[in-house]
This record gives C-alpha cells, structure tokens and sequence, in this order.
C-alpha cells in the first residue's frame, strides 16, 4: 500500500486530508457489509429465495469503500507550503494536481459555514479557484481559514 512521502520540511506546511469524505463512505461501507452479513446468514439458515452468491455484491462494495476511506483519511487535499496552495483531486491526483502560487492570490474568500473557499487572482475578482471545504472535518476549517488569512496578511 502506497503511504505519505516523507516531507522534508514539515514545520513549514499544513495538510489538511479529506477525513470528512472518509467518515461517509467508512458509515456506507459499514452498512454495505451488515447488508452482506444479513444476507449471507439468512442464505445459510435455508431460506429458499436466498442464494450464496446475492450477498458478494455488498461484500465487494463494502472492501471498495473502506479503501477509499481510508485513502481519503490518509492523503492530503489542501496543503498549504512556502511556494502555495497545493490542492489534490480524489481521482489521479499526482497527474491532477494544482499549485497555486502565493503570488497569484490576491485574496481569499470564506462562506459564513466555511464550507467554499474563493481564490481570487485579480482585483475585480473575476478570475480564481472555487474549493468545497466539505471534504475537511469541520473543526479544522477554522484552522485553515486562519492559517490562509494569515499568508495573505504578510504578503501586505
């Protein structure tokens, strides 16, 4: 299994995973496999319209879902470096990823539930990056709000 690369500098950055996406798909995959378990023991105790191959399905999709919760409780989505905002997709995301140099942001943009970040990369605001903060836990989107409002304070 593929882990985290060591970072060089760690005290210079802050990573911030999709450990919210994790916990729906860990609740759905728990589901999926106590459908397995209900139906595979009711196949067991002979129930006629039963077969043993109807409870593989939810077996299956329960081990899909808990990989990728545990990908997703793992792997970075926002990181904020010396050079930018990294931001990494959930699907290819050492070929999808986008760095967003400091320089280009000109200002940051928060929802009142900080659940939408705005990247605005020129004055009028007509240009920048929209990002969804659902996939963060909740009590960590105060410390990115501060953390990036923070960068943008010393580039003034």
């Amino acid at each position: 299994m593929a882990a985290p690369q060591e970072v060089a500098e760690p005290h210079k950055e802050l990573r911030f995973t999709r450990a919210g996406q994790a916990q729906g798909f860990i609740v759905i995959a728990a589901v999926s496999f106590a459908f397995f378990l209900l139906i595979g023991l009711t196949w067991f105790m002979g129930h006629p319209t039963f077969t043993w191959w109807m409870a593989l399905p939810f077996l299956v999709l329960a081990a899909i879902l808990t990989k990728v919760s545990a990908h997703c409780a793992r792997h970075a989505y926002l990181i904020l470096t010396p050079l930018g905002l990294e931001i990494f997709p959930l699907i290819k995301p050492r070929k999808n990823l986008n760095l967003v140099y400091w320089t280009q942001i000109k200002d940051a943009e928060f929802d009142d539930e900080l659940t939408a970040l705005k990247l605005h990369f020129n004055e009028d605001q007509s240009a920048g990056i929209i990002l969804s903060l659902k996939p963060i836990l909740t009590k960590k989107r105060p410390l990115l709000k501060k953390a990036l409002e923070g960068r943008l304070a010393e580039k003034t």
